[in-house]
């Protein structure tokens, strides 16, 4: 599967949280919490399809709703691995901040309505697992001009309510395919030369999207 494919399915999950936590005294389980949100997202689309196309929006709804429902400290964390233990304290915020505008960004800036437009989203039953705190979420996601993609929403418990930390897509886990990327990165330059990166990374789609928005 292609980065840019793999780029745009991972974007359920931002459109699947683009919606506020629920009350803590009406806390849902994890497939509660992405039908319900999957399906506001889908009216939030259909009442107004440009937005998907709009980048500023998007933005603003991201930086707004999005990044308080993925938990982005662990996303982080399991990306750097083994290099998470060499950081210090102000390289991991700093890799924590950069890491999520990448994710983010990324997203609007491959997002369109036509990639989204008539796409269904069918989650399946949670299966037990040894740690109460963490579960994977099967889904179906079915487009209309292609094979039906298998979907797995791997999320933990927190105090706010249940949070993705990766998605994997046919097989091919986020997590890890920025692991071994960075990986890379970080035995030839290190940490900082990896957070250097990904900052001009940030600056370039950040300008490329200004120029590009109506």
């Amino acid at each position: 599967m292609n980065t840019r494919v793999t780029t745009i399915l991972s974007g359920i999950v931002l459109l699947a949280c683009l919606l506020p936590h629920a009350p803590v005294h009406a806390q849902p389980n994890p497939v509660e919490v992405l039908q319900e949100m999957s399906d506001q997202v889908i009216a939030i689309v259909d009442k107004d399809p440009d937005i998907l196309n709009d980048k500023a929006r998007m933005r603003e709804l991201a930086d707004k709703i999005v990044v308080p429902n993925v938990d982005f400290v662990l996303f982080s964390k399991w990306v750097l691995g083994k290099n998470w233990r060499k950081a210090n304290p102000e390289q991991r915020e700093i890799f924590i901040a950069e890491f999520r505008e990448l994710m983010i960004n990324s997203y609007i800036s491959s997002i369109t309505r036509d990639d989204y437009q008539n796409q269904t989203i069918r989650y399946k039953p949670v299966r037990k697992s040894r740690d109460p705190e963490k579960v994977t979420v099967e889904a179906d996601v079915e487009q209309p001009n292609g094979p039906i993609v298998e979907v797995q929403f791997r999320m933990h418990l927190a105090t706010t309510g249940w949070m993705v930390y990766d998605v994997v897509i046919e097989g091919v886990s986020l997590v890890a395919t920025h692991r071994s990327s960075f990986s890379n990165i970080i035995r030839d330059k290190g940490i900082d030369g990896l957070i250097t990166m990904l900052e001009q990374q940030n600056t370039d789609k950040v300008s490329k999207s200004a120029s590009t928005t109506p």
